[in-house]
C-alpha cells in the first residue's frame, strides 16, 4: 500500500519497483484544484403565425443555439511517478458556436364530402460556425495560480505553441408534402425535399429525396368481420433520406505544420529554423450526398373494445455512397484521408408494441405495454477496389478489437479463438516457438499453418444485440399511483478491455479478488532453465479454471481473442415511482399537487463481469465524422449507471 505522502511529506506514487505508473489521485486532484471550465450557453425560439383563410395558414419560426466555453489548466511535474513527467506547463483554450435555423411553411386543407386532401409547403434554412483556439506553454518559472499566463515571462519561449480552427456550414431546403385519404379508410401520403449543402461541391451540392406512404384501415371495408378487433390497419412506407454530416471544408486539401513536424534547420545553424508547412488534409471536392432507403410495412390493432392494441413495423434500410475516410498507406504521406462515398450497409428488422389496460371493480386502474425491437446488420460493400475489410477507430494499446467486414455487422469484434488451456508441455508444443506454454490460453490453428498468428483472428463476437424490450407497467387507486419500467437486452457482446489490467496487469495494476483462487494450476515447475531450455514437466490440476496461469512473461494469452468477449445481456429495473395526487383542500393556493417517490436503477440482473453492462457509446470521431457505430460494446472502464432516489412535488400555482 503506497501512502498518501512521503516521509518529506511530497505527494507519493509508484516510484519503487512493481508498484505500477499509476499517479497518485490525491496528487491529480490537488494539481488541478486551480483548473477552471466555464460553458455559456442561450438558445430559444420566436415563431408567428397566420391563418390567411380557414383553409390556408401560414407559420414562420426562427431557432437559435449560441455558446461559448474556456478552459485554464496545469500540468504539475511527477518525479514520484515510476515513469517521470520532469516538465509542467499550463494549456488554456477557448471555443465559440453559433446555430440558427429559419423555416417558414405554407398549409392548405380542403374537405369534399369523403376527400380529404392536406398539402404543405416549405423552406428552411440553416447556418452553423465554430471556432477554436489553444495555447500552451512549458518549464514555467513560476507556478503561482495568478501568473498562470501564456508568455515568454513566466516559461521557455520555445515551447510556447498556440493553434486555432474552426468551420462553418449552411443548409439549404425547401419541401413538400400532399396528404391524402378517404372516408379515414384509404391513406396517400407523398413527399419531396430537395437540399442544398455547403459540405460539397457545387456540381454535388443538391439531393433530392423522395418519400411515399400508403395505408388501408381493413376495419372500414365491409368484408372486415365484427367482433375482436375494432381497428385493423395496414401501412407501407417508402423513402430516401440524405446524410451531410461530415466536417466542413473537406472538399478543398487543407496546409499546416509546427516545431518538430515542418519546421527545419535548412541552413544549418544549429540555432535558427525555418517555418515549412505540408499537406494536412486531402480534399475531394467529388463528395456527394450518402443515401438510406427505407422500405417498411406495418400493422396495427385495436382489440378488446380498445383495451388491447398492437403495433409492429418491419423494415429494410439499405445505404448507399457511405461517407468514409478509407485508411491510407504509410508511403501516402502523413495526410489525412479524403473523404470518399463508398460502401454500402444494410438493416432489416422488426418493432413491435403490445398494450393492455382494464380496470379492476370500480376504482383501480391498471395498464402494461410490452415492446420490442430486433434487427439484423450487415456490411455490403466497402469500397470499389474489393477490400474486404478494415479495423476499427481505436487501438487499445498495441491491439485493435474491431473490424468491419464485408458479411458481418459494423463493429464486429475480432481476434483469435479461444479454446481453453494448454494441457501439458505434449499439448503446447506445436505452437512453442509462437509461446504456448502448459496453462495459458489455447487458440485455435484456424488456417492450419501450424502457428497461431494474426492469420487465425475470426469474427468473435457482435455488439448488437439479438433482441431489446421494454415492459412499463401502472397501477392506480384513487389518488395513488405506481408505474415501474423494465429494460433488457440479450445476445449482444461485450468486449472486456479491462481484463488488460486485472487479468493479465499490463502494467502492475490491482487485480480481481479472486485471481489467485481461480487461476490455472500446475502439477510442476514451468519456467525459463538454463541455456535456452524450458523445463515445464507440470501438468494442469484444474482446467475449468476462469484465468490462465499467473505469469507475469505471458504475452502469448493477452492476444485479444474470444477470452475477452462476454455476455453482455442483462434485465434491468429503470424506474419505480410511487405518487400521490394532494387534494386541491390541503394547501388553499395550490389548486393541485403531486407528490413522488422514485428510484432508478433498483437492481440489475446480468453474467456480465465488469461493473455495469450498460455501456455507454464511446465518442470516436474520424476525419469523416462520428465513427461509435464502429466502437460499440467496448469496455474500457466506465463509470458505472447510478441508482437515484428521488422525492418531489409537482405543482401549478
Amino acid at each position: 500500500m503506497v501512502p498518501v505522502h512521503d516521509v518529506a511529506g511530497y505527494f507519493a506514487s509508484g516510484k519503487a519497483v512493481g508498484l505500477s505508473n499509476l499517479t497518485n489521485p490525491l496528487k491529480i486532484a490537488d494539481a488541478g484544484k486551480n483548473d477552471r471550465a466555464t460553458n455559456d450557453r442561450i438558445f430559444g425560439n420566436v415563431f408567428a403565425g397566420y391563418d390567411a383563410t380557414r383553409a390556408l395558414s401560414l407559420k414562420t419560426r426562427f431557432g437559435f443555439n449560441l455558446g461559448q466555453g474556456s478552459f485554464h489548466g496545469y500540468n504539475p511535474t511527477t518525479p514520484e511517478n515510476s515513469e517521470v513527467t520532469d516538465v509542467n506547463g499550463i494549456n488554456e483554450n477557448y471555443n465559440l458556436f453559433t446555430e440558427w435555423t429559419w423555416s417558414n411553411t405554407l398549409n392548405w386543407t380542403r374537405t369534399v364530402s369523403q376527400h380529404n386532401l392536406a398539402v404543405l409547403l416549405g423552406q428552411e434554412a440553416s447556418r452553423n460556425t465554430n471556432r477554436f483556439e489553444a495555447g500552451s506553454c512549458a518549464k514555467l518559472l513560476n507556478t503561482a495560480v495568478d501568473s498562470r499566463y501564456i508568455q515568454d515571462a513566466l516559461c521557455d519561449p520555445t515551447t510556447k505553441n498556440v493553434t486555432s480552427s474552426g468551420g462553418r456550414s449552411a443548409l439549404l431546403s425547401v419541401f413538400g408534402k400532399a396528404d391524402y385519404n378517404y372516408g379515414e379508410r384509404y391513406y396517400l401520403s407523398f413527399t419531396v425535399r430537395r437540399d442544398g449543402s455547403s459540405r460539397f461541391a457545387t456540381e454535388n451540392r443538391w439531393g433530392t429525396f423522395p418519400a411515399v406512404g400508403a395505408g388501408w384501415r381493413l376495419s372500414r371495408e365491409s368484408f372486415f368481420p365484427k367482433g375482436t378487433f375494432s381497428n385493423a390497419m395496414l401501412r407501407f412506407g417508402y423513402g430516401v433520406t440524405g446524410n451531410q454530416q461530415i466536417p466542413s471544408g473537406r472538399i478543398v486539401s487543407q496546409f499546416g505544420g509546427d516545431r518538430g513536424d515542418t519546421f527545419y534547420d535548412i541552413g544549418g545553424t544549429s540555432t535558427t529554423i525555418r517555418p515549412g508547412f505540408k499537406q494536412t488534409a486531402i480534399g475531394n471536392t467529388h463528395l456527394k450526398w450518402e443515401e438510406q432507403r427505407s422500405a417498411n410495412v406495418g400493422l396495427d390493432l385495436e382489440f378488446l373494445e380498445g383495451r388491447g392494441t398492437f403495433s409492429a413495423d418491419f423494415y429494410r434500410r439499405n445505404t448507399n455512397n457511405l461517407l468514409f475516410d478509407p485508411r491510407t498507406p504509410a508511403t501516402a504521406s502523413s495526410a489525412s484521408p479524403p473523404i470518399i462515398n463508398i460502401g454500402k450497409m444494410r438493416n432489416t428488422g422488426i418493432d413491435f408494441s403490445v398494450g393492455y389496460h382494464n380496470t379492476i371493480g370500480t376504482g383501480t386502474l391498471w395498464s402494461v405495454t410490452f415492446n420490442g425491437s430486433h434487427y439484423r446488420n450487415k456490411i455490403l460493400q466497402i469500397d470499389d477496389l474489393g477490400t474486404q475489410s478494415f479495423t476499427g477507430p481505436v487501438t487499445l494499446r498495441e491491439q485493435n478489437p474491431v473490424i468491419n467486414m464485408i458479411g458481418s455487422p459494423i463493429g464486429a469484434f475480432y481476434g483469435l479463438l479461444a479454446d481453453g488451456y494448454y494441457r501439458d508441455s505434449l499439448d503446447a508444443a506445436p505452437f512453442w516457438a509462437d509461446g504456448a506454454r502448459p496453462g495459458r490460453i489455447k487458440f485455435r490453428d484456424l488456417n492450419g499453418d501450424g502457428t497461431i498468428s494474426g492469420e487465425d483472428r475470426t469474427i468473435i463476437g457482435s455488439p448488437h444485440p439479438d433482441f431489446t424490450g421494454g415492459l412499463d407497467l401502472a397501477v392506480r387507486r384513487g389518488a395513488w399511483e405506481v408505474s415501474a419500467t423494465v429494460f433488457a437486452t440479450h445476445g449482444n457482446k461485450i468486449f472486456n478491455a479491462q481484463k488488460y489490467w486485472y487479468v493479465f496487469r499490463y502494467f502492475d495494476t490491482n487485480v480481481r479478488s479472486d485471481l489467485v483462487a481461480n487461476s490455472v494450476v500446475l502439477s510442476g515447475p514451468c519456467a525459463p532453465g538454463a541455456g535456452n531450455s524450458y523445463p515445464c514437466p507440470g501438468v494442469v490440476t484444474n482446467p475449468d479454471a476462469k484465468y490462465p496461469r499467473i505469469d507475469v512473461s505471458d504475452v502469448f494469452s493477452r492476444q485479444f481473442s474470444s477470452y475477452w468477449v462476454e455476455d453482455g445481456s442483462y434485465v434491468r429495473l429503470r424506474t419505480l415511482q410511487v405518487s400521490y395526487n394532494l387534494p386541491p383542500a390541503i394547501v388553499r393556493w395550490i389548486p393541485a399537487a403531486r407528490v413522488y417517490l422514485q428510484a432508478e436503477n433498483l437492481f440489475t440482473i446480468t453474467g456480465y463481469s465488469g461493473l455495469d453492462p450498460a455501456l455507454p457509446t464511446w465518442s470516436t470521431f474520424g476525419a469523416a465524422g462520428d465513427t461509435r457505430d464502429q466502437f460499440r460494446g467496448v469496455d474500457e472502464g466506465s463509470y458505472p449507471t447510478n441508482r437515484t432516489i428521488t422525492i418531489g412535488i409537482t405543482t401549478t400555482f
